[in-house]
């Protein structure tokens, strides 16, 4: 069945697993830490693109600028695949 294990045994594997414990923590603390600095960097860079874009700011989300609607494809031509000259060799 089970071993029995001397007790220092036992007080050094769990002093080692909570030193081993406290540095993950440590590794995910600093993580977060980054994380968090770069969402207050990015939402730091669209405050000040929404000031320079005023306008902008009272379109719906879904209100996409005329720009952008001007360079997505046609919806029409996403159906229609590219017509093959030959079968593909390595099929």
């Amino acid at each position: 069945m089970g071993q029995d294990l001397d007790p220092r045994t036992v007080g050094v594997f769990l002093t080692a697993e909570a030193a081993l414990l406290e540095a993950r923590i440590r590794i995910l603390q600093e993580a977060i830490d980054d994380v968090g600095t770069r969402i207050e960097r990015s939402a730091e860079r669209l405050r000040r693109l929404r000031e320079q874009c005023p306008g902008e700011s009272d379109r719906m989300p879904e209100e996409l600028p005329t720009t952008v609607l001007l360079a997505l494809p046609d919806p029409e031509s996403r159906h229609q695949g590219p017509e093959r000259s030959a079968p593909c060799p390595h099929r």
